[in-house]
């Protein structure tokens, strides 16, 4: 991987852990508790519960998202970043760029 590709890599880290920081905030306006005094009938009542069960589900995702962005901070100016774990082979630069906290190749992915 070049100097420059690495860079590309970080700069798509940083603005992936911004907007997931900022969708997580937004995030949690909705999943405060229901309370059971609002003045809404038992249906929806229920329906707001299961939509605050349904946001905390994507608000866990983005948020396990985020943590591993966060980690691969850590070693993305080591000389194997970029690198399949399993195999060794090189991660393809474009797919690095998506999915910047991926460790697999393609292939040992799908295997």
């Amino acid at each position: 991987m070049t100097q420059e590709e690495r860079q590309q890599i970080i700069e798509v880290i940083k603005s992936d852990i911004n907007k997931l920081t900022q969708k997580i905030t937004e995030l949690k306006e909705f999943t405060a508790p229901v309370s059971p005094d609002d003045a809404i009938g038992r249906i929806s009542r229920m329906d707001a519960i299961n939509n605050k069960s349904i946001t905390e589900a994507s608000m866990r995702n983005l948020q396990t998202r985020l943590d591993q962005l966060q980690k691969i901070t850590q070693v993305v100016h080591e000389k194997d970043f970029g690198l399949c774990i399993k195999c060794h082979k090189p991660i393809a630069f474009e797919r690095l760029k998506i999915r910047p906290e991926i460790r697999l190749c393609a292939g040992c992915l799908q295997r």
